[in-house]
């Protein structure tokens, strides 16, 4: 068995300064960005592949999409990547796989492009003022499969070495934090972050891009600019998972760090950590594989939290439902035939939560095993079930995304090899 070490930094800066330049490798940690960082305007929206900055995946508001008709786009290239965004309209800026971006915007079932962004670094983070979307540009040394994420006055990054990067001028603040490159920090309250650190090889698995994982995950004051938690994991054990989700699982109003925690002898489990790094549940182990954690949401027949999981969807392809109480992560509700992810991808943004038929209680979207539907997965009981279909023109190739718009309405967009399908309420 797996354990895991908290250590609480207090009173002392894990930082070192850096100076103007950027990293030339990723075995180079002097130099970051030069100046300061760009100005965002403060009335800005963010819009994350994983619509929270807490990377839960819950969309926002309800409506109704159960009868919509889809809007399809001709896309030049293959989708790689969805941001989505708007009010009255949606807007939907596209990446392919090549990087290059392209916005458009969804009204009254037709859309029509708004921007030519040209090539953009990939996952890709966006923002709205109030106009058509924009894209937040990615430091000179930030790590190539990663993107910053805004903090009040800069911008927080991982960069190429594995530090993280507190930018807000001319001298930035570095983290001896030893990210994964593709490590993506999340937002746990206003001023901390979280993201795995310690990269390693010691688990090979190779599911979500390369045999890189974290064992580590630390979370960042980014006021005091400092790493005030970090939760080391013994040896063999990793996070096998590119960040965690942060959510209130139990329902007690307080925020969890849900993980996923690997070995080669048994394979991964769910984990859970309260805000401060203590270990507060283990869900069962299966043996090996993986567990691809989506959302956290009201799923429950009565309203209650409940997490969404698809157990090895590469093997087993099966949903689980695990619901925290009284100290123990427990799986109440499963149903096979769904596949969120494919393998080494680094596109985990599979699945979403959302009310999408307007009764008040929301549903998972999730790609069956061929990935050609998305079934939108209602809990009842001890059971899930199908409550609409969405076909898809081919496998999907995007993550999952979605916005809640003005009036009590919702849209929920997906990608496939040269077409991208917008449901919109």
């Amino acid at each position: 068995m797996s354990w895991s070490r908290r250590r609480v930094v207090a009173g002392l800066s894990a930082a070192t300064i850096a100076t103007a330049g950027c990293l030339d490798s990723d075995d180079t940690a002097t130099s970051g960005p030069t100046g300061s960082p760009p100005t965002l305007p403060a009335t800005a929206t963010y819009v994350y592949t994983h619509l929270r900055a807490s990377g839960n995946r819950v969309l926002q508001g309800s409506g109704s999409i159960a009868d919509a008709s889809p809007v399809e786009i001709d896309i030049s290239g293959r989708p790689a990547w969805l941001l989505a965004s708007g009010a009255t309209d949606s807007y939907w800026t596209v990446v392919t796989t090549e990087g290059v971006a392209t916005t458009y915007r969804v009204s009254d079932g037709h859309s029509e492009q708004v921007v030519d962004h040209g090539t953009v670094p990939i996952p890709p983070v966006g923002y709205r003022a109030g106009g058509t979307p924009e894209l937040v540009g990615r430091p000179a040394d930030c790590a190539e499969h990663t993107h910053p994420v805004p903090i009040d006055g800069g911008l927080c990054y991982v960069a190429s070495n594995g530090d993280v990067v507190v930018w807000r001028d001319a001298s930035p603040t570095r983290l001896d934090v030893s990210a994964p490159v593709d490590a993506r920090l999340v937002a746990v309250d206003d001023s901390r972050l979280a993201v795995y650190g310690a990269k390693t090889p010691r688990y090979r698995h190779g599911a979500l891009g390369d045999t890189i994982e974290g064992g580590s995950m630390a979370i960042i004051d980014t006021d005091t600019e400092r790493v005030v938690t970090t939760i080391e994991l013994d040896a063999p054990a990793v996070f096998e998972d590119l960040s965690p989700l942060v959510a209130d699982l139990d329902g007690d109003g307080e925020r969890e760090l849900v993980t996923t925690v690997a070995d080669s002898a048994d394979g991964a489990r769910i984990r859970v950590y309260d805000a401060d790094g203590e270990e507060l549940a283990t869900g069962p182990i299966y043996g090996s594989g993986w567990r691809h954690q989506h959302c956290v949401a009201p799923f429950g027949p009565a309203g209650g939290r409940e997490l969404a999981v698809v157990r090895k969807p590469h093997v087993d392809r099966t949903v689980e439902f695990y619901r925290l109480a009284d100290g123990e992560l427990s799986v109440v509700a499963t149903r096979e035939g769904y596949s969120s992810h494919t393998y080494g991808s680094r596109n985990l943004d599979g699945g979403l939560a959302g009310d999408l038929n307007g009764d008040g209680q929301p549903e998972l979207l999730v790609p069956t095993t061929d990935r050609w539907t998305l079934d939108a997965l209602h809990r009842t009981g001890s059971s899930i079930n199908v409550v609409r279909s969405f076909e898809l023109d081919g496998p999907l190739t995007t993550n999952l995304t979605g916005v809640a718009l003005n009036d009590d309405r919702v849209a929920v967009g997906a990608g496939t090899a040269d077409h991208v399908r917008i449901w919109q309420g």
